[in-house]
């Protein structure tokens, strides 16, 4: 008999044991004499060690075996191997168990055993078998018990899942980036940002994605990012696969590994329609401010304009039509007129400008601003206009800025000059038969000019807000020709094709009320009244001219700077044997009541007061609205002496 092994050879067999496992199986097998010599080292052992029968039934188990699965003696007296074998792992254990009962090696394998009270148990090994005389007559397994480091790599495959998911779902924009500015990863975000496709990424440089414009400042961040290991603020221009700018911003940091950079993270968002959206709210709040600014211009222009216009008007009532002079300050009164639409264009689309509207022809409208537009230009206007158009109702003001506007449009259409020409005809629609316009009787009226058209890129955006293809103008003439015709229930579209010119085509709804052409107020004469009328004014030039066109119609006057005069004025009156037969008042009134709060006081005094509102701020809702607000009449500065004793008739209906 054999002299047993020194410990030490037993430590270094026990080594070569726990590192090749098949050697571990065969030194076993072939130690097999000496096998309780080994008991103690494989009882000891940490890995789970079994030998079954052919038939499956257990031959040996070690401690750490009875210890991880909880199976006792007496369990194993009838146990079998497919018995602790979890149910989906049985096919896959049985093809291995034949293989090995056939002496084929199977060097690793992994399964899931079941223990006593029912816990899985994931395991990896190597079997081997042991043959006598050709045949079979035991297979032997070690495993290790690795339940611990698959929950781990279970948890990190889920987690990384997770992650893929939220890197892949997420609205911002992530790229991953080597030293070298090759992009590593990309998610779905950013494919669809910048329109590159999968398989174009690998090819690609993060300065291949970045605006001409920005490459230099992004090169140095980029530098500074590879560089310092800290969170970096990024504000850029990139470019998508067509060539068009995104601005972006975001924060990018780099990994390090000893000191190098590995790759950078970087988070980027879509800041473009933001920073279009911040650029509008500028501009809005800019035209905002300009509007309230126009707005006190326009009420201090306006009031020049009126001692300006109501002098001319008196100086008519003194020379004849015959007289030379007379053309000239028909000429001067028209020039005037048109001059109060210089703020009146801003505070109409700022404002929303509700129009003040009269009955009227068109045809003088479109006479008199065009022509007015266009004097000095080398654009020229032809006018086709049918003789028997229908009368409109509308602000002539605002619609003297649509014509304005269109005229102005065509002539910066034409710098080598052309014509401009202009029509209007009557024309009767049914329901939905031009756009949305519901049925009825409107005047259509086209502005066709020989310039060198609008593109299909540009027309449809001809009436947005700021925009505009010239190198100057603002971008709002159209904008508020749009504006003004919406809100006078019309329509207003353009035709245009490069190189052919543009046609801009109005509908206006046609009025019920007949009145003649060239027979309006401005034309008739003055008609004279009798009566003691207050004024109430923030302007002495106002309240002078005022005074002395209402002496001319043969109206007596009294004047005020503010209201709270105005009211003791008028109780003073009231209560004495002269009332006064109405009031005639601006307002605003700055730092004193204005007209509305005036009112509102004469009205506690006396129900029956009579008022007309004046002022300059034509956009004023209650200059729209004016009897809602208590007052009988309304005129709109600055007025002519006939639009003035037009407007007394409101307070003589006699008349």
């Amino acid at each position: 008999m054999a002299n047993p092994p020194s410990h030490e050879e037993l430590l270094k067999k026990n080594q070569i044991l726990e590192k090749e496992a098949a050697t571990r199986v065969q030194a076993m097998i072939a130690l097999e004499d000496d096998i309780e010599q080994y008991r103690s080292l494989v009882e000891n052992a940490q890995d789970l060690i079994h030998s079954v029968r052919p038939d499956g039934s257990f031959l040996y188990v070690n401690q750490a075996w009875k210890n991880t699965l909880g199976y006792t003696e007496e369990d194993l007296k009838t146990l079998k191997l497919m018995d602790i074998v979890e149910e989906g792992c049985r096919d896959n254990c049985r093809r291995i168990f034949q293989k090995l009962i056939t002496g084929e090696n199977i060097e690793r394998n992994e399964t899931t055993f079941v223990a006593r009270d029912g816990q899985t148990i994931i395991v990896e090994g190597q079997c081997t078998t042991h043959f006598q005389e050709g045949k079979a007559i035991r297979m032997t397994g070690f495993f290790r018990d690795i339940s611990d480091r698959k929950r781990h790599e279970t948890a990190l495959q889920e987690s990384e899942m997770r992650y893929r998911d939220l890197f892949e779902n997420a609205h911002d924009i992530i790229q991953i980036v080597r030293p070298d500015g090759k992009l590593l990863y990309v998610n779905d975000s950013w494919r669809q940002t910048f329109g590159y496709g999968e398989e174009e990424i690998e090819a690609l440089s993060i300065f291949d994605i970045i605006s001409p414009d920005s490459q230099g400042h992004c090169q140095e961040m980029f530098g500074k990012v590879i560089s310092e290991e800290k969170t970096h603020y990024i504000n850029t221009v990139f470019a998508d696969k067509k060539g068009n700018q995104v601005l972006i911003e975001g924060n990018a940091i780099c990994k390090f590994v000893e000191g190098k950079p590995l790759y950078s993270q970087c988070i980027f968002r879509d800041v473009t329609e933001k920073k279009k959206m911040e650029e509008e709210l500028i501009k809005a709040q800019k035209l905002e401010s300009v509007g309230v600014f126009a707005g006190g211009i326009a009420h201090d222009f306006n009031n020049l304009l009126q001692a300006i216009i109501g002098n001319i008007s008196l100086a008519k009532m003194h020379i004849t039509p015959q007289n030379k002079a007379y053309e000239r300050l028909v000429r001067t009164e028209k020039a005037s007129m048109l001059a109060k639409n210089l703020t009146q264009q801003l505070l109409t689309f700022s404002k929303g400008g509700e129009p003040v509207k009269t009955v009227t022809a068109i045809s003088e409208i479109l006479k008199e601003a065009t022509s007015f537009s266009l004097r000095g230009s080398k654009a020229k206007c032809e006018y086709q206009l049918t003789n028997d158009l229908w009368s409109v109702e509308v602000d002539k003001g605002q619609l003297s800025q649509v014509a304005q506007n269109l005229a102005i449009n065509a002539n910066q259409a034409m710098p080598d000059g052309g014509i401009l020409t202009i029509k209007a005809i009557n024309i009767s629609i049914t329901e939905h038969d031009v756009y949305n316009l519901p049925g009825g009787n409107y005047i259509k009226i086209t502005f066709q000019d020989q310039g060198s058209g609008i593109s299909k890129e540009n027309i449809a955006k001809i009436f947005d807000p700021y925009f505009s293809s010239k190198k100057t103008g603002s971008g709002l003439g159209l904008a508020i020709s749009y504006s003004i015709i919406n809100n006078h229930s019309g329509l207003i579209t353009v035709d245009s094709e490069p190189g052919q010119g543009a046609t801009f085509t109005i509908y206006l709804p046609a009025s019920e009320k007949n009145v003649v052409p060239g027979q309006g107020a401005a034309q008739q004469q003055p008609i004279q009244h009798k009566g003691r009328l207050l004024l109430l004014d923030d302007e002495d030039i106002v309240l002078e001219v005022l005074g002395e066109m209402l002496n001319f119609l043969g109206c007596e006057t009294d004047a005020v700077l503010n209201g709270r005069g105005a009211v003791d004025l008028y109780q003073k009156a009231l209560k004495g044997e002269s009332p006064y037969a109405g009031v005639i008042m601006d307002l605003t009134i700055p730092g004193g009541m204005g007209g509305k709060e005036t009112l509102s006081r004469l009205q506690e005094i006396d129900p029956e007061v009579k008022a007309i509102v004046s002022s300059g701020y034509a956009s004023d809702p209650i200059m729209a609205n004016f009897k809602e607000h208590g007052f009988c009449g309304v005129v709109p500065k600055p007025y002519k002496l006939e639009d003035l004793s037009q407007a007394l008739t409101s307070l003589f209906p006699d008349k």
